[in-house]
């Protein structure tokens, strides 16, 4: 299969910590098209450290990275979101537009602290929930309170909160530990999808092929459409006005 949606990425360049310049940029497009990938959604961090930048400035970005998406491919789409480091004031600055949501839609990928308690994870998820965002846990595979307890999974599952997982992980670039909790939330069907977290292009890089060839492989290619592309592409639906 050739199309998998990269939901997760910091390709946008000198906006956080990932693409250094528009050089960078171009290589990490490059890497994603020969990986089989076709659409991205760019989330760059917010984040009181590792970015902050404007909804202008983003939105100025992406042109360029559409811009050289095109040159590549007409084909090669490119969206806009945020990787959203959960505090007291994202849901006031989301609802007021200075925090942007995938696409424009009410999905919001938000991130936590890896030893953040599970307790406090579900209590932001709610918030988030209660003002009508549907949530997406970043690389959920990260939080020692929820990999250590399963529980927390299928109490954030029946909340409705949808699992990321990064696709290094799938494969192992983890650790075993990690790999083997990822396996047992796509066996359960636990997972929404899947992203890159691409940082850079000569280390975190925009890969995808094996992990979804061992997705294939291990589950099908019906499940592996699933989380690789169906369920992100919920996301690139146009808002009805």
């Amino acid at each position: 299969m050739e199309g998998y949606i990269d939901m997760h990425s910091h390709i946008l360049p000198g906006v956080d910590d990932g693409a250094r310049d528009v050089d960078e940029m171009r290589e990490m497009l490059r890497i994603a098209y020969e990986e089989g990938i076709r659409c991205i959604i760019a989330t760059p961090h917010y984040h009181p450290r590792r970015g902050h930048a404007s909804p202008g400035k983003l939105k100025e970005q992406t042109i360029l990275l559409r811009r050289e998406a095109h040159a590549i491919d007409e084909r090669f789409r490119i969206y806009l979101g945020t990787e959203i480091y959960f505090g007291q004031e994202v849901v006031e600055k989301i609802r007021s537009g200075r925090i942007l949501t995938m696409n424009g839609r009410n999905y919001v990928l938000v991130e936590f602290s890896p030893s953040d308690p599970s307790d406090y994870i579900c209590q932001s998820v709610q918030k988030l929930q209660v003002n009508g965002y549907e949530v997406i846990v970043a690389h959920v595979e990260r939080y020692a309170s929820l990999v250590s307890d399963m529980e927390q999974i299928y109490r954030l599952h029946e909340m409705g909160v949808h699992l990321q997982v990064n696709a290094g992980s799938i494969i192992g670039e983890n650790g075993w530990k990690t790999k083997k909790f990822i396996k047992k939330l796509m066996k359960e069907d636990m997972l929404f999808c899947v992203g890159t977290d691409a940082h850079r292009s000569d280390s975190r890089q925009p890969r995808m092929r094996e992990a979804a060839e061992y997705v294939e492989k291990k589950f099908g290619g019906e499940y592996m459409r699933q989380i690789f592309f169906s369920n992100a592409k919920k996301m690139l639906r146009k808002v009805d006005r």
